[in-house]
């Protein structure tokens, strides 16, 4: 007789296994290069922290309005379609900034390619996470939620690892062709992932305008208050990977090796510890997840401000995981039963366009406060914790107030 930790997962649609597989693969292509980004335009190039967080910014403000529209588009056209074009367009530009960083293009012409990069992920995730929702029964969406953090960590345990290592090695340029290879056996694996045997019905799809929006709006209230609080949230919680890794490398004077090797604790925990996590959802409740997560990333963003080690990093980092993986998964659920079901396209689309407008404003508040407060290091992480903190009272009254307390 299976484990009761496992047997949700026994049950779930082979497509949805997939699905995680491609993201780790994916993101392992993608963290292989993207944590260091930041390092390589400030410490080689000589661009400042609030250069490389406007970069950040555009490229996750682009990446919004990618996510809305892929989720409107995969709701007339098919989920793999979108999910297709996308990772073969990202790979393609992967090899560009490839190019760019080996031939030393200005600063300007790679900040242009990080954009780009941000709309091309942004049209594969929120129409995975919409084929997700299809391809699973209410009672075990957390736990497929769960696979695909499950699958996105392997790609972070892996990547950023192997990112250090190459990039202490070989030209750092290199690196985006890697990144390239893994996009292109996501594409071949997500190749494999037809749409429902049956087609969704949806009801006939407005065009997606500001009317529109209003009349959804004064429909699903709730919904709505659950965007605006994603939006901070994910302004808080990029702060691990956009503003940390400047951090140890510059005040912590770490290596690259060594901070590839803090984002693979990160990814390793999230592996361990996602199955016993999604357990303890379903039995505590989304409003109990919604307000774990924000407390433990506090806890973690104040450690940070008193480290001075390796060591003391990966051990905040750790803790901050431990509240991604009750986080992460009960975000992604909430907004499943939050949405229109017969729109999961464009649920998931407004989902991912808030989630990205605040991981785009987290690396310009982060470079900010780094610019200001770099050898202030507890006031600097003290400050991001305060807003984490105020992110888990949000959620907390939100809760509360829609019926999705504690069970």
């Amino acid at each position: 007789m299976p484990s009761p930790l496992f047997a949700t997962y026994r049950v779930l649609d082979r497509r949805i296994f997939i699905l995680a597989a491609a993201r780790a693969v994916n993101t392992m292509g993608f963290s292989i290069v993207m944590p260091f980004m930041a390092m390589y335009l400030v410490e080689k190039r000589g661009a400042s922290g609030a250069t490389y967080g406007f970069i950040y910014f555009l490229s996750g403000l682009c990446a919004a309005i990618g996510n809305a529209l892929a989720g409107e588009v995969s709701d007339r056209l098919g989920r793999r379609p979108v999910m297709l074009t996308a990772l073969f367009l990202r790979a393609t530009n992967m090899i560009g900034l490839a190019f760019a960083v080996l031939h030393e293009q200005p600063v300007v012409v790679l900040g242009l390619l990080i954009v780009m990069n941000g709309i091309l992920r942004a049209l594969f995730d929120p129409v995975a996470s919409a084929a997700v929702t299809e391809l699973c029964p209410v009672a075990n969406r957390t736990a497929a939620f769960g696979l695909q953090r499950i699958g996105v960590n392997l790609g972070w345990a892996l990547g950023p690892a192997i990112g250090g290592t190459l990039a202490a090695t070989l030209s750092y340029g290199t690196l985006f062709f890697a990144a390239a290879g893994g996009t292109v056996i996501a594409a071949l694996a997500v190749a494999r992932v037809e749409d429902l045997d049956r087609p969704v019905v949806h009801a006939p799809i407005e065009n997606l305008s500001i009317t529109a929006l209003r009349d959804s709006w004064q429909k699903n209230h709730a919904f709505f208050t659950y965007l605006a609080l994603v939006f901070a949230g994910s302004i808080m919680t990029v702060q691990l990977f956009s503003t940390l890794s400047v951090f140890s490398k510059t005040e912590l004077l770490l290596s690259e090796r060594d901070i590839g090797l803090i984002y693979t604790v990160n990814g390793i925990l999230v592996v361990v510890l996602q199955i016993p996590a999604v357990r303890f959802i379903d039995e505590g409740g989304l409003g109990r997840a919604l307000v774990l997560g924000p407390l433990l990333y506090t806890v973690a963003f104040i450690g940070i401000g008193f480290s001075s080690s390796f060591t003391s990093v990966a051990l905040c980092v750790a803790v901050l995981t431990a509240g991604e993986v009750v986080f992460a998964p009960a975000l992604s659920d909430m907004a499943a039963h939050l949405g229109d079901p017969k729109r999961l396209g464009r649920a998931f689309g407004l989902f991912g366009l808030m989630q990205q407008l605040g991981l785009s404003m987290g690396p310009l508040v982060g470079g900010t406060l780094y610019d200001h407060f770099r050898h202030l290091h507890i006031a600097m992480w003290g400050t991001i914790a305060a807003g984490m903190a105020a992110i888990g009272v949000g959620y907390a009254a939100f809760a509360r107030r829609h019926g999705y307390g504690w069970k």
